[in-house]
């Protein structure tokens, strides 16, 4: 698995930590290792055990929130005591994000969903395939595109509309 570093691809591998592999549902959040490398991009270092708790809280909320099975609201409690303050870094402003230690992680990561819902608002979804716990951010100029993968989910999908097309034809 690679490094993220973007708020985008951070965003996306913790929102897709929750993967179902061969009918079992899996949370690379609970291996230590392949953690740290997923949560990289939001903790800076090898997170605590209280910052991965948060951090999965926080992931489960932005699920539900981005399956719009609870409100945005939800996501305030991953926000109280935090602050931002700006300073000039290779000639731009950077705002640096302060929390105590064990909720910066979380805020670093709801600060990253609501950076992609302001910039990019509706290209955040679910995958279509019902069985897949996957989420992707779309591209695609007209803001089509349905499956985590075209390869994995959208092929499947694709084979099994066919399949029946023929079958009830046949």
């Amino acid at each position: 698995m690679q490094q993220t570093t973007t708020p985008e691809a951070g965003l996306l591998a913790v929102m897709n930590s929750t993967p179902v592999v061969d009918g079992s549902h899996l949370d690379y959040l609970d291996d230590d290792a392949r953690a740290a490398e997923i949560v990289q991009p939001f903790t800076r270092a090898t997170p605590s055990p209280a910052q991965l708790a948060n951090l999965r809280s926080a992931r489960d909320t932005l699920q539900a929130v981005t399956r719009s099975k609870a409100p945005a609201s939800d996501l305030n409690r991953f926000l109280d005591g935090v602050t931002s303050r700006p300073s000039i870094v290779d000639g731009a402003v950077h705002w640096e994000v302060d929390a105590p230690a064990p909720d910066l992680p979380a805020a670093r990561l709801v600060l990253a969903w609501n950076e992609i819902a302001e910039k990019m608002p509706g290209r955040l979804r679910p995958c279509a395939n019902p069985e897949c716990t996957k989420f992707l951010i779309d591209h695609s100029k007209p803001n089509t595109a349905r499956w985590c993968s075209m390869s994995t989910c959208g092929n499947r999908l694709k084979a099994r509309r066919y399949q029946a097309r023929r079958s009830a034809s046949a």
